[in-house]
């Protein structure tokens, strides 16, 4: 336990209420009980439906509660209860004597590594890394300090990885980008892609989500990128610091995305394309041409702004009616020019 004095001096906060107050747990404002904290971002609370014991809360919050601690991010405090409370375990703590590291392989201090992972020639791994079991990295690879990798992840040659990159189960970075010609006869002939992945630090890249290496030049990912699982990322792809992308989005070889780029689920992206900064892309997008202006708002496919979107929306929503007052006219119009044409032959 800890008293509310400490969080609030821990996530540099204000306190108003009991500083005394001990605190066991956090919890979401709906569950928690009355030895917890909760963070709110509501501009009012019902207090008989809040057994919550304190409330973490927005500077200029008006919520009024017997503790509260006021803080500039109430999400960035409540995730960093999160850790405090609910500290990680590391999966383990040495390096697995069946886990294999090549003779010229450079493992940092404060490395563990497990059981039937793979450690590849000439790579590198910093200080502090975890790495999980069956985890295959390849030969040539360098990994920065404090990184996180979970199970069943491969790592291809070549491939290089900033400083406190997590990498979530079943990620494959650095397998070859799809990338072919044909022969007269339609045969498809496989380029060789000869490139790399470049990771640049304080990325995460979700669950089974695959990174390709180029053809001769580097696939990029800032730093600060967040991907969720099923990302796909095409070759000599350029990825911009902070750009965040939702599961289940495809993006093709040689295009580039701005940074702080937001991006829905199931968004589609064409090759060569370029994404300006700040760019926001509902779910199921499908950007076909290059997107210059900075911070639009796009959604649809094919992709347009969203006011034009929406409009768009409306009047496909609405096709059935307009077609059958099209025939209602068309019909009418018929009557007209044939009692026009009656007319004139008297």
């Amino acid at each position: 336990m800890i008293s509310l004095k400490k969080i609030s001096e821990r996530i540099n906060g204000e306190l108003k209420g009991d500083p005394g107050f001990m605190v066991e747990s956090v919890n979401s404002l709906e569950r928690a009980k009355c030895n917890e904290i909760a963070f709110c971002v509501k501009e009012s609370v019902d207090e008989t439906k809040i057994k919550a014991g304190a409330l973490i809360v927005g500077r200029e919050s008006k919520v009024v509660y017997p503790n509260l601690v006021f803080v500039d991010n109430p999400y960035e405090a409540f995730a960093a209860l999160l850790e405090f409370f609910f500290p990680g375990r590391r999966f383990n703590d040495a390096v697995d004597p069946n886990a294999y590291i090549a003779p010229t392989a450079v493992i940092g201090k404060n490395v563990s590594i497990g059981i039937f992972s793979y450690v590849g020639e000439n790579s590198v791994i910093g200080d502090n890394c975890q790495i999980h079991s069956g985890v295959t990295i390849y030969h040539n690879v360098s990994i920065g300090k404090n990184c996180l990798v979970y199970s069943n992840v491969v790592i291809r040659e070549d491939v290089e990885i900033g400083e406190n990159v997590t990498i979530q189960p079943g990620v494959v970075i650095g397998a070859d980008g799809f990338g072919f010609t044909r022969l007269p006869d339609g045969t498809p002939v496989k380029i060789p892609q000869k490139g790399k992945v470049i990771i640049k630090s304080n990325c995460e890249i979700g669950a089974n989500t695959c990174i390709d290496r180029s053809t001769i030049e580097e696939t990029v990912l800032g730093e600060y990128v967040k991907l969720d699982n099923l990302v796909q990322v095409g070759h000599n792809v350029r990825i911009g610091k902070k750009t965040a992308i939702s599961a289940q989005t495809g993006i093709a070889g040689s295009t580039t995305i701005g940074e702080n780029v937001i991006m829905g689920g199931q968004v589609g992206i064409a090759d060569h394309l370029t994404i300006a900064d700040n760019v926001i892309l509902a779910a199921k997008s499908g950007v076909h041409g290059s997107i210059k202006k900075s911070g639009s708002v796009i959604a649809g496919y094919p992709s347009q702004e969203i006011e034009q979107w929406r409009m768009s929306y409306v009047i496909l929503r609405n096709i059935r009616q307009y077609v059958d007052r099209i025939k209602e006219l068309e019909k009418k119009v018929t009557q007209l020019e044939i009692k026009n044409l009656t007319n004139t032959e008297d």
